[in-house]
């Protein structure tokens, strides 16, 4: 944060989130931090944008315009929900300090849900997913859990999580290396049989996750077959209902920050193994799977690359994502073609 301005009107967008965070430090939880950074950013990038210098020129007509913008970006319903709540929180801040004028604030229409909204089965965003990975890796009770290493793996690389259990702790190179094989007669089939066998790179920071995970969670067991599963669990090789039960727990935006459905995450059922997957904003293994193709399509990379990578085909990545190869936008995307596909190297 820079110097303070003579004239609270004359911060910066930027200023103005950082001088909240900083206030903040001594009544919320690094979660609710970490989670206000992350939903004020889109404000403060559309402000440095639109010309936007001093909070005090604020106007309720630009508080509209970011509205529509988010809107129009097609982000869920719970995303904009979470991200104005927030950024009224911002300006009633502001306003008491006499920053912007009191009117301000209420120029925020943050939106009523239905409970169909709430609970939407969408894709794990590439901002929930930064958050999550950013509290788990800073997380020292947290760190190397089943549930943050099975998050790693499973947002890096976009396999299924059919693949993932199949994984054995030999098909793992800390060098940086997953190898998916099609193993049918020992029960760990891949959907795509032979063709879906993969060599998949996944970046440092996944590799000390499984590290963690393989020294200090992993249980020592073998399958029926004698193999020795990357992930396990007490009987073995996992099931599937165990994995899922591991991307639920791995989902909850109340690790990070404040519950967005307005529940106390110490008294709420659903951080229980058994009902994680009855909160509205707890993900599957698929829909994080979503998320990471569709981050990596955002990103830039190569149709045919994510579909190597992902094991699908190039035509399904086209006829069920946001892939133009024409388009103007996804050419401009293309620059990051090349960068390590990880939370902290966005382009």
């Amino acid at each position: 944060m820079s110097d303070a301005p003579s004239d609270p009107r004359d911060l910066s967008p930027r200023d103005a989130r950082d001088r909240l965070l900083a206030r903040r430090k001594t009544d919320a939880t690094e979660r609710t931090l970490n989670s206000y950074h992350y939903r004020l950013a889109h404000w403060v990038e559309w402000c440095e944008e639109n010309g936007i210098e001093r909070v005090g020129d604020v106007t309720p007509w630009h508080i509209d315009e970011y509205d529509m913008h988010r809107r129009q970006q097609g982000n869920a319903p719970t995303t904009i929900k979470g991200e104005l709540t927030t950024l009224r929180v911002l300006l009633k801040y502001l306003a008491r300090i006499d920053a912007v004028d009191d009117k301000i604030p209420e120029a925020v229409d943050v939106p009523n849900l239905s409970p169909k909204e709430e609970s939407s089965d969408e894709r794990l965003t590439a901002e929930d997913a930064t958050a999550l990975l950013t509290y788990f890796r800073n997380s020292r009770a947290e760190f190397g859990t089943a549930k943050h290493a099975f998050l790693e793996v499973t947002w890096n690389t976009g396999a299924r999580v059919g693949g993932i259990r199949a994984l054995d702790v030999d098909d793992y190179d800390d060098s940086g290396t997953l190898a998916f094989r099609h193993r049918p007669r020992t029960d760990t089939p891949l959907k795509n049989k032979e063709d879906g066998e993969r060599i998949v790179g996944i970046p440092p920071a996944v590799c000390e996750a499984l590290n963690v995970y393989i020294e200090r969670e992993r249980h020592d067991k073998r399958d029926d077959h004698g193999r020795e599963p990357l992930f396990s669990a007490r009987q073995g090789r996992p099931s599937f209902s165990t994995l899922r039960a591991w991307s639920y727990l791995g989902t909850q935006p109340c690790l990070h920050s404040q519950c967005p459905h307005g529940r106390d995450r110490p008294r709420c059922g659903y951080v229980s193994r058994n009902d994680a997957s009855k909160c509205p904003s707890s993900r599957s293994p698929h829909r994080i799977r979503t998320g990471s193709v569709t981050e990596q399509l955002n990103r830039g990379f190569a149709v045919e690359k994510v579909a190597t990578r992902v094991n699908a085909t190039p035509q399904v990545l086209r006829d069920h994502y946001d892939v133009a190869d024409e388009d103007e936008e996804f050419q401009q995307r293309r620059r990051a073609e090349f960068a390590e596909f990880d939370i902290g190297n966005q382009p």
